[in-house]
């Protein structure tokens, strides 16, 4: 597969590429135009761009301004796609200029829905309040709904078995990694309930409401009062039995209950925990929207990212996931399913 997939990049790469035309910027632009670039494999080339003069800054080039004649430009760079910011999108004058552009075979493309396609995530910050009733307001996801609830229930059914065979050994081994002046101080758990082997804590999932989020425990008792240290390389939360927990994903399998009660799903965003959810209510525009699908054991963002756990990657999660909600689908979960399998084996997650 990496050897055909490698063939098939190049082939692409020499090929003719369609060429784009940007008419409007912003920092995404700027950002989607350079990705397009170093990626020849997608058969897109940046081949020119149109701004206001408050927009000029940003040091595309060939550049040209907002009054040019688009039909020159077209035809000056064999231009086959037009994409357009929001505010040339409700100019009408832009309007009849691109109507009169259709008997050419361009198509008019807007920068959100072609940044979604190209990159799986949505731009947040080009995005507003009616955007999400245009997109969501009359879709019908009855069916689908039904149908991953049943598919839930049975996957569900089939990792129980193996579950319930393994815990005893990872009971076994949690509690015999744990030191035993450790095990004497019962005030080191962080909330009543929460055990030595099984570790329980609120999340926030479906239509916001919160559930007992489990799993096996990766990390030594207190941890939770330690405070957050991701980033640091010897982290003092973490011991060694823990370490294998989570990077085998051993540690989910009690989640298998949060999908039985329907508090999770397979697929979905990953839920967060209640202080962080009003936290990122505040920084993250449109953070709520995530709740609008019950979470997930793994998720559109978990497989594209490779850190996905501090408020900094807030920001590109949720752009993951409002990717996912819009376009959930039978065959974007079975896409991620197989996609997380490869992760786990590979051990490459977490």
């Amino acid at each position: 597969i990496f050897i055909w997939r490698h063939i098939f990049n190049l082939i692409l790469s020499n090929s003719n590429p369609e060429r784009i035309l940007f008419i409007g910027l912003s920092p995404e632009v700027v950002e989607l135009a350079e990705y397009l670039k170093s990626n020849p494999q997608f058969g897109l080339f940046p081949a020119a761009f149109m701004s206001s003069p408050d927009e000029s800054e940003f040091g595309l080039s060939p550049l040209y301004p907002i009054e040019k004649d688009v039909k020159d430009i077209i035809i000056k760079h064999g231009i086959q796609i037009i994409v357009i910011s929001k505010n040339i999108a409700d100019n009408a004058a832009f309007i009849k200029i691109f109507f009169e552009m259709l008997p050419l075979g361009v198509r008019i493309i807007h920068f959100p829905l072609f940044y979604e396609t190209i990159t799986g995530k949505l731009p947040v910050s080009l995005i507003t309040e009616s955007w999400f009733l245009e997109n969501f307001a009359d879709k019908k996801y009855s069916l689908y709904e039904k149908g991953k609830r049943i598919f839930d229930i049975i996957l569900s059914l089939f990792f129980l078995i193996p579950t319930i065979l393994l815990l005893p050994f990872i009971a076994a081994a949690i509690i015999l990694s744990t030191p035993r002046d450790v095990l004497r101080h019962r005030e080191l758990r962080a909330r009543p309930g929460d055990g030595l082997v099984l570790f329980k804590q609120r999340r926030v999932g479906k239509s916001g409401a919160s559930f007992s989020f489990m799993k096996f425990r990766s990390q030594v008792l207190g941890a939770e009062k330690m405070g957050e240290k991701k980033e640091l390389t010897e982290d003092p939360r973490q011991y060694p039995i823990g370490k294998f927990l989570r990077k085998s994903y051993i540690d989910e399998l009690p989640q298998i209950i949060n999908v039985l009660r329907g508090e999770m799903s397979f697929i979905g965003p990953r839920p967060e925990r209640l202080e962080y959810v009003e936290l990122l209510k505040q920084k993250v525009p449109f953070y709520e929207m995530r709740h609008m699908v019950a979470p997930g054991l793994t998720g559109w963002a978990q497989i594209n990212m490779k850190n996905d756990a501090s408020v900094e990657d807030a920001l590109e999660k949720i752009q993951y996931d409002l990717y996912y909600i819009k376009n959930r689908s039978f065959s974007l979960d079975l896409d991620i399913f197989l996609r997380t399998i490869v992760v786990v084996l590979s051990r490459s997650g977490r």
